[in-house]
């Protein structure tokens, strides 16, 4: 609707780009008040390219970011979230940079645009916000489950009230600094002392109940999590960006010295920082996922400021940047927010799909997809945020709130409405869509055409007096066409197999499910492997070349259009399916094996493990977390019968039933019950009795046919006469033919998924645990379908608690560590003290000097008059509560016009006295003479 110069325009030269929480954070809305050189002190000709976190390095810093989250999806590399995950914890570090990137930002706009108006506030939030409540209403996704918009959203909140509250004093020297002190001992109050204010703060706005999907322990709990993890860093921001003259004019001070100097300056706190982090690697790094969250916030400062330090420590680090990554900065937000649907699809379990069977092909596509996607919706909700929500028109902005709240409600009535009259169906919502679309835009032209005509003559353009019929027409038609064009596309891709993730299997694909089988798959063949992955879904599993073909299980490739993608699940899906619920198994020792196989794929690796105290044939049972799991011994059908007829009899009785059976047998039977004609006769009725009991179970029954017989490996003659693959085999028809198989509500067939390994059974009957760990998936994909979300869910859930992650110790260490920096003027937190201990000042001469001359002044308290007294000028700012008091007004204005003269022989013996006891050189101090000339 309006250029991008015109987007400036609109935002009556607030920045509409710094306004964002993962875009930019504030440095340029610096810059457009003055070069950011300026600020420190440095000569106006100066490049912001060589200033210290300019512009062009943030949007950088951004873009690797986001490129790292997407690979870290790519890559898988999120999955071993119970154990140590370096990559994990190194995601969770570049999240707490974003947030630092955020109080950064925004305290350096409002410190330095000394305005802190509403308008500003419903800007930020607008363009914060937008996307995530659009994608809330169209996805129907909790809003938590895109923390990253309440996260900064608050951070954003609790700096704008600070910077409001009393906000004559932010420009006296300790005013500000003051009242960060005291939001530090809030902050330190509601996340570190569990007294229950953070419930009290945010219940209101986040449930504890119930758990929903993505968010499993509930909004309050995710709530808690992320802000926990993340609430010094942001604080850690605004220290940075309050001291940030300072360190500005600390660094160019360590730049004029002589080589050596300048060198043990910055190495002495590079060295520092090296070791700090060292010692936060092999500490809070390399532990657990959980652990890790919880030390996160007090020690997250320690890589973001070294990061921070290194790329910055020289002029050629600051001036140069990678370009692609700083595109990719720009609209990082956005890519955070729609990864969740092109590589976290299903709540973070599974890929857009568009191009089925060909997954390298796809992720090219899907990326492209998406830094499209997210180009446009950055670009859209910019120049929205800067039409709607002028910083200069509170009016209009609160004209514009009421609006957009009012418009929101008209639109959820009218849905409420068509939904009770069975009108809201895809077809009258496009046609809805399309029509508000039409009359949107008629509005925003007669709305905008009349001041675009006046930006048009300012700069020289011949503008027609009205808009012709095909120039208002034709914009609606090609929307209207490229919606057609997408809505169709996305219809045939989805016939052809395209999908938005791997979704839940329907009854329908029970077909499919046994019909698979053992591949050889060799990592070193990159197209063994894409076929492996395009037709059993096998072949991505490896990471590293090997030239040994390992066995995998993988399901034949099924037709597209049926949405029967088998695949291996991992075991947080698993738990997650089977969360609170009772699972029983009854049968003969192969039953026996894949209760095991189901332990072990719940987390419990010592499941089937040689155990000489635990009998063969007895019961078993496990509870992992709070799924509860049995075995119960029963090799013959009879026993089957009296074991399921127990249980339902329990059942009757008030004790709670299984959710799901898993039965099976028949092996034994043909060994034990089948030597005359009366033990078969007898063998049928109890099977005939199985039959009925499957039927009417009170709970979803699995039946699993017997594995494939390794008939040479029957340990005597008696066995491989009755127990022979053949005979075997007419047991299998025999219960088929009784409506066992029928009677059950999924059939696991023993020899789809053992067939290709017999030659390993080693007694005959039983094979090694990759065996039945592949059976067990085979179960494990039925679970779709067999075990839908308990409709008592929001019974059964049972939040945490919030407040036990605080740590009071190390929450009273972050509020020393802040009043440092805010006292003591250290954005690097008292690091930036070091170098003082090699600059000797021990002459009087040498000393008054220096302090003229500012040369040896790397103290930062030293220097604070010196950084924030042009700083303020140049923004007219206020700077009469700046300095310490009339001694040192007097002292200033000295050395002002001391400044001013030209090097005395005076200064030249002391120049050679500053030889031979500072390392400060004769070049450097020559430098500094000629620059403050």
């Amino acid at each position: 609707l309006v250029s991008r110069d015109r987007s400036s325009q609109l935002s009556n030269g607030s920045g509409l780009d710094d306004v964002s929480l993962l875009d930019e954070d504030g440095s340029k809305s610096t810059n457009k008040s003055g070069d950011r050189s300026k600020l420190s002190g440095r000569s106006a000709s100066a490049s912001t390219k060589t200033d210290l976190m300019n512009l062009h390095q943030t949007l950088e810093v951004r873009g690797l970011l986001s490129s790292f989250f997407i690979f870290y999806q790519l890559t898988g590399a999120e999955l071993s979230v119970n154990e140590v995950n370096i990559f994990h914890n190194a995601s969770r570090i570049g999240a707490s940079f974003f947030v630092f990137l955020t109080g950064f930002g925004h305290a350096t706009y409002f410190y330095a645009r000394n305005s802190c108006r509403p308008g500003r506030v419903m800007q930020v939030l607008f363009r914060m916000n937008l996307t995530a409540f659009f994608l809330c209403a169209t996805m129907n996704k909790p809003y938590i489950l895109y923390y990253v918009c309440p996260l900064h959203s608050v951070a954003f909140l609790i700096t704008f009230c600070v910077m409001r509250i009393n906000q004559s004093v932010n420009y006296d020297r300790y005013g500000l600094r003051m009242k960060l002190a005291a939001l530090a001992l809030i902050i330190f109050a509601v996340w570190d002392l569990n007294l229950g204010i953070f419930d009290l703060v945010f219940s209101p706005f986040f449930s504890r109940n119930p758990s929903l999907p993505g968010v499993v322990n509930g909004p309050l709990w995710e709530w808690y999590y992320q802000s926990h993890m993340h609430h010094w860093i942001w604080f850690v921001g605004i220290v940075y960006a309050i001291n940030y003259p300072v360190t500005s004019l600390l660094l160019n001070k360590m730049e004029i010295m002589s080589n050596s100097g300048m060198a043990l300056a910055k190495g002495t706190i590079g060295l520092s920082f090296v070791a700090a982090i060292s010692m936060w690697i092999q500490g809070p790094f390399s532990n657990s996922t959980y652990y890790f969250a919880k030390m996160n916030p007090y020690y997250a400062f320690i890589p973001v400021l070294a990061f921070v330090y290194f790329r910055n420590s020289t002029s050629f680090l600051r001036k140069h940047h990678l370009k692609a990554l700083k595109i990719i900065g720009k609209f990082s937000l956005e890519i955070f927010l729609f990864h969740h649907y092109f590589f976290l699809a299903d709540h973070g379990d599974s890929t857009l799909v568009l191009i089925p069977g060909y997954p390298k092909c796809n992720i090219i596509v899907s990326i492209f997809l998406l830094f499209l996607v997210a180009r446009t919706t950055h670009n859209l909700t910019t120049i929205l945020s800067g039409m709607l929500f002028p910083v200069d028109d509170d009016n209009k902005c609160i004209r514009s709130l009421a609006i957009i709240i009012i418009g929101t409600l008209g639109f959820y009535c009218t849905a409420f409405a068509l939904d009770a009259m069975g009108l809201a169906g895809t077809t009258n919502i496009c046609i809805g869509i399309l029509l508000l679309g039409i009359v949107t835009y008629k509005i925003v032209l007669d709305m905008t055409w009349t001041e675009y005509k006046n930006v048009g003559r300012q700069l020289a353009t011949d503008l027609p007096a009205e808009e012709t019929i095909i120039a208002k027409a034709s914009p609606p038609i090609i929307g209207i066409m490229v919606i057609l064009v997408l809505g169709i596309s996305c219809h045939i891709l989805s016939l052809a197999g395209a999908s938005g993730g791997k979704l839940p299997l329907e009854h329908s694909c029970e077909a499919y499910a046994n019909e698979g089988t053992w591949a050889p798959v060799t990592a070193c063949n990159e197209y063994q492997r894409g076929l492996d992955t395009r037709q059993l879904d096998v072949g991505a599993y490896y990471r590293d070349c090997d030239d040994t073909a390992v066995m995998h299980w993988g399901w034949r490739e099924t037709a597209p259009n049926l949405k029967c993608q088998f695949r291996s699940r991992p075991s947080s899906e698993i738990q997650k399916k089977l969360s609170h619920r009772k699972i029983i198994f009854i049968g003969d020792l192969m039953v026996r094996e894949l209760y095991n196989a189901l332990c072990r794929l719940l987390g419990d690796q010592t499941a089937g493990m040689y155990d000489a105290s635990v009998a063969d044939h007895s019961d078993i049972s496990n509870r992992i977390g709070n799924i509860h799991l049995e075995y119960k011994w029963a090799p013959l059908a009879f026993d089957q019968v009296s074991k399921m007829k127990e249980i339902r009899t329990k059942g009757n009785a008030g004790i709670k039933s299984p959710d799901l059976l898993i039965v099976g047998g028949g092996t034994l039977d043909r060994l034990h019950v089948w030597a005359t004609d009366e033990d078969q006769a007898s063998h049928n009725v109890a099977v005939q009795k199985l039959a009925k009991e499957l039927e009417f179970a009170s709970a979803p029954a699995i039946w699993c046919t017997p594995t494939t017989v390794n008939t040479p490996a029957l340990s005597n003659e008696e066995k491989r006469n009755q127990m022979n693959e053949m005979t075997i085999s007419e047991v299998r028809k025999m219960y088929k033919e009784l409506e066992v198989e029928s009677s059950a509500n999924f059939v696991l067939d023993g020899p789809s998924y053992s067939r290709g390994r017999v030659s390993e059974s080693y007694d005959g009957i039983l094979y090694p645990r990759m065996v039945y760990d592949a059976g067990i998936q085979i179960a494990a994909n039925s679970f779709d379908w067999l075990l839908p979300p308990a409709d008592n869910e929001d019974d059964l859930f049972e939040p945490p608690l919030t407040g036990l992650l605080g740590t009071l110790p190390l929450g009273l260490m972050m509020v020393c560590l802040c009043i440092i920096g805010l006292f003591c003027l250290d954005g690097y937190f008292g690091f930036s003290y070091l170098p003082s201990l090699f600059v000797r000042r021990s002459d009087r001469r040498k000393r008054m000097y220096q302090d003229q001359n500012g040369a040896s002044a790397v103290m930062p308290n030293d220097i604070f008059e010196e950084a924030f007294i042009p700083y303020h000028q140049l923004l007219k700012l206020p700077v009469h509560n700046l300095r310490a008091g009339s001694r040192s007004s007097r002292r200033n204005k000295k050395q002002d016009s001391d400044r001013g003269m030209e090097m005395t022989q005076q200064d030249s013996d002391i120049l050679s006295l500053l030889d031979n006891d500072s390392l400060l050189g004769n070049q450097s101090i020559s430098r500094r003479s000629n620059a403050t000339r």
